[in-house]
Order: C-alpha cells, then structure tokens, then sequence
C-alpha cells in the first residue's frame, strides 16, 4: 500500500505489480501467454516455461528450431533420444549433459518424472502420446514445421514461448532471404526448361530394398517446387507418409533427374546401389549422370529440419547449376550455423563440415 497526499488529503494506493512495482518488493507475476499449436489447439500457459521436455519420435526436428534460440540452453531439461544421432546437441548446448536423456519412445510417467512445465512434441504423436501426458496436467504442444509457411509460423510460436519475438524474426528472415534469392532467380524460367525431378527415400530393412516418395504436401515436395523442377511423381496415388514404389514407377516416370535420400546409411552408396539395378540403367537420369546422393552432416538436409533450408539451395544449384553458378554453398553452409546457432566458422569446419555425406557441394 502507498500513501500519496494531494492537496492535503491522503490518498491511499494498493499495487500488485505492473507498471508501478510489486508489493513488498517482491518479484513481478510473469504474464500469461497463449499460443496455437499445430493442431490448431489454443494453449494458455501460466508463465513462459522454464522446464521444457523435448520428446518422441522425430523429436530432433523440434530440438534444432528450439535451440535457435539462446534460452533454450537454460530451459530444455530433458529430451528424447534419435536413432540418427545427433553429435550437434553438445554443440548447441555446453549443458546437454546434464539433460535427461529419456527414450526414444518414453512413457507418459517418463516424461512427468523430470518435472516438465511444458512438453515439446511432433502433430502426429498427438493420440500415442500427448493425450495421456495431457492428461496427468502437463501441457503439451504440437509442432509440424512440414512445410516452409508452417515452419515460419512455429519458430513465430516459439519467439512467444521464449518471449523472444526478436529472435523468431532475425531466424524467419534468414530463410526468407534465401527462398527469395531462389524464388527470383527461377521465376523466369518456362515450365519446358524445368527438368522433372524424383524424390527417393532409400530404405533397407531385414535386407531388403525399397524405395519410396513423399507425399505432395511434405516439404521435400515443397522444395522441388521452389527449387525450379517438375514433381515427376505428381499423378502418383500417395499415402499420408513416404509411400513405397516400384522401379517400374520409376520408370514409367523416367525422370531427368534423381535424388536419393537415405536417412541410416551413406545415400552415395544408395545412389550406386540404385544406379546398378537392371531397370534403373535404363533411365535417363541413370544414363546422364544425373542421379545425386542428397547430403546430410547431422540429418539430411531433406526434413523439415532447420537445415531444410540448406537442402534447398544444394537442389536449386544442382536441378539448375547454370543459374546458381555463383553460390557459394560452403559460405551458405557457415552462415547458416553462425546465423543459427551462433558457431564459428572454425567450430563447423572442425566438427560438422567433415561429417557431411552426399553429393557436396
């Protein structure tokens, strides 16, 4: 309470915070937040989280668009373990050992055990597991970032989270820049002078091969498009998830140009592989040479990943090496971990630059 005399009479002042203080000097009632999720779900959260669990499956794709933001050291307590491996996180983070390292796939009572006031995890994990972490009082928020427009809007999400909304926008317009230097340069080039290009996960289990395509809307479809090529597999009957094809597919299809991903393996040995079956020789990406091993260092650069964006300007210079003649992949390649995760070009050259796979530069 204060007291204030105005022309003579006591006027007596009760504060609670805000502008004028808090009582007794005590600390300020952070404010509450409210944010939309990728499932469209409205989250009201009583102050900005100060203990944030990472988890489930795909879980790094979160991970690296949360740490391109500093308070993330701090406030990241435990996160879920990936089966591509991950060296980058004591990079990003001198604390990740002290982190809990929970399951790939962990158990509501996992999660609740390490005292999360916020739970991180993929849209898709929503009935697996959200629900039941929900359910013990924990909020959850779901991210997608599959494409370039969603991507934008959760690292936005995540500027509200941190309560850092300037960060959210110096990351957002590092991509801009570099979608819009794509965007120009082939936005004058005619549909006749676009080569069509085929998107393939390679993937062996229990010694077999498949190959498989992306669904029209996952952003490796995305960045074909932006990048300047035709989607060779557009009149495909597609699931909700990588759909696996025949080399019959393929080519039937015949492509210009072919690009091999492959998450648990080296994707040059995938291209080689694919390069010696009997019915791929026959294509006219196999005979001129225009089959390519899509890179990765830490995760490939195909997922919607923060490196997604490096993905797309190796397949702008490699579907149109003509007009990207004058990009400097290695100084995109250290800008992006600069601008990002504020590590020095000598840091990268040292500790991620030689763990890159794949057609590079």
């Amino acid at each position: 309470m204060w007291r204030v005399r105005i022309a003579g009479v006591f006027i007596f002042l009760f504060v609670t915070g805000g502008v004028l203080g808090c009582r007794s000097g005590g600390p300020v009632t952070p404010a509450a937040l409210t944010v939309t999720d990728a499932l469209g779900r409205t989250v009201t959260l009583p102050a900005p989280p100060r203990r944030i669990a990472i988890v489930g499956r795909a879980n790094f794709m979160i991970a690296d668009a949360v740490y391109t933001f500093p308070e993330a050291r701090e406030r990241v307590v435990a996160i879920s373990g990936t089966p591509q491996g991950n060296i980058f996180q004591a990079l990003m983070d001198p604390h990740s050992a002290e982190k809990v390292q929970l399951k790939r796939d962990p158990g509501p009572e996992q999660i609740a055990a390490v005292h999360p006031d916020l739970v991180l995890m993929k849209h898709f994990l929503a009935k697996k597991l959200g629900q039941s972490v929900e359910s013990l009082g924990i909020p959850v928020i779901y991210m997608s970032l599959e494409t370039p427009d969603t991507f934008r809007r959760e690292i936005k999400m995540l500027g509200i989270l941190f309560n850092n909304p300037d960060r959210a926008r110096e990351v957002n317009a590092f991509y801009q820049r570099l979608i819009e230097t794509i965007t120009q340069r082939v936005g004058s080039i005619p549909p006749e002078k676009r080569p069509a290009v085929l998107v393939l996960q390679h993937s062996t289990k229990g010694g077999s091969t498949a190959y498989k395509i992306p669904p029209l809307t996952w952003i490796q479809t995305l960045m074909v498009k932006t990048a300047g090529g035709r989607v060779a597999w557009a009149d495909a009957t597609l699931g909700s998830r990588w759909t696996v094809i025949t080399l019959e597919h393929i080519a039937a299809w015949n492509p210009d140009q072919i690009y091999i991903v492959d998450y648990f393996g080296d994707p040059r040995e995938a291209v080689q592989q694919f390069t010696q079956e009997e019915t791929a020789r026959r294509l006219r990406a196999v005979q001129t040479h225009h089959v390519f091993a899509f890179p990765k260092d830490v995760v490939s650069w195909d997922q919607p990943d923060t490196r997604w964006v490096l993905g797309l300007v190796w397949l702008a210079r490699h579907i149109h090496p003509e007009v990207f003649a004058d990009v400097d992949m290695t100084r995109v390649y250290l800008d992006f971990y600069r601008t990002l995760y504020g590590l020095d070009e000598s840091t990268v050259r040292e500790h991620l630059m030689p763990t890159i796979t794949g057609d590079w530069p």
